[in-house]
């Protein structure tokens, strides 16, 4: 009685396999939910084929074809990835990695746009079938503040010229150059006489704008493989590469640039000084400057050396000037 009472109330067995079916719908689900929302693309491929088997929306909107644009394509033949033979020998790399990492891949968007992108891909077994899922995350925004970093760290904020972190490193290339090709280079260091005056009259304000007017001037006196960069307020270097094998003409050559520094310094500047609340005010101010020069060649002394030695002629200059050049000459 007991024991019929006990089949009676007892709950009828689950169909076989029910619980494995419903687990992998809502396992499904909720791939394809996250597949549908994530915010990097997803590009997923027939190992075998190189068929393009789903993309997902945010891919659609990276790169600007439609879904069906992409299915049943070959990886090669969407625009984005229509260099066949890169292609193909990047999707060989897929079939044999697996796990590939492309730390900045460039891309086209059917509108021709270059987008830089992290690619990233794994290969897993789906239903017998041998899938490469492809994870393509747009790092425009992070090589942006990358650049903004690299700015900041070399180069001034103000006038946008080398700072001296990266004019040690020019000047490292430029001595390597002289050593390689036996042509003397020289460095001149430019310091601007009555700059101080200016600040005191009128503000730091005007001096910020003659700054900036003066590093475009000395910009323009110099060839595109020089160097001109800010090293302190008012003081500016000049190196200038590849002169000459010979010493006279090299000279020659330095001082041409020296007095066309000179001479465009003197030029005066017309500032438009801006303060809050009141009108702009003109200031028209004449500024020169004092200019050391120092040649070298072939890794003659290191680069605190050739930059003492322009410093020092500098000094000399601004001692017998104001608005002079003085080429620095080794005590005998």
């Amino acid at each position: 009685m007991l024991a019929s009472r006990s089949s009676a109330i007892a709950p009828a067995p689950d169909a076989p396999g029910k619980h494995r079916v419903e687990a992998l719908r809502v396992s499904e689900s909720r791939y394809r939910r996250l597949f549908e929302a994530a915010r990097d693309g997803i590009l997923l491929i027939n190992a075998e084929t190189a068929q393009i088997e789903d993309v997902n929306p945010y891919l659609i909107e990276m790169l600007g074809y439609s879904h069906a644009e992409f299915l049943g394509k070959k990886l090669w033949d969407v625009g984005s990835f229509s260099d066949r033979l890169e292609s193909k020998a990047m999707f060989a790399e897929l079939q044999a990695r697996g796990y590939v990492r492309y730390e900045s891949l460039p891309l086209k968007t059917k509108a021709g746009a270059e987008v830089q992108v992290e690619f990233v891909s794994n290969i897993y077994d789906c239903d017998g079938i041998k899938v490469i899922q492809c994870n393509i995350r747009n790092i425009a925004e992070r090589k942006q503040l990358e650049d903004q970093m690299r700015q900041l760290a070399l180069y001034d904020s103000l006038t946008e010229l080398p700072n001296r972190r990266l004019l040690h490193d020019r000047l490292g290339q430029t001595m390597a150059a002289s050593k390689r090709w036996g042509c003397h280079a020289a460095l001149m260091y430019v310091d601007l006489d009555n700059f101080k005056m200016l600040n005191d009259a009128h503000g730091h304000a005007a001096g910020d704008l003659l700054l900036v007017e003066a590093a475009q001037r000395l910009k323009s006196c110099v060839r595109e493989l020089d160097t001109v960069a800010r090293v302190g307020g008012d003081e500016f270097v000049i190196i200038l590469s590849d002169l000459s094998a010979d010493k006279v003409k090299a000279t020659t050559m330095a001082e041409v640039t020296a007095q066309k520094v000179r001479i465009k310094l003197t030029w005066p500047y017309l500032l438009t000084i801006r303060h809050g609340g009141k009108a702009d005010a003109a200031v028209e101010y004449r500024c020169t400057a004092s200019i050391g020069v120092a040649l070298f060649f072939n890794h003659e002394g290191s680069q605190e050396d050739i930059v003492g030695r322009a410093d020092v002629a500098m000094y000399q200059a601004k001692a017998a000037g104001p608005n002079l050049i003085r080429f620095f000459e080794a005590q005998a």
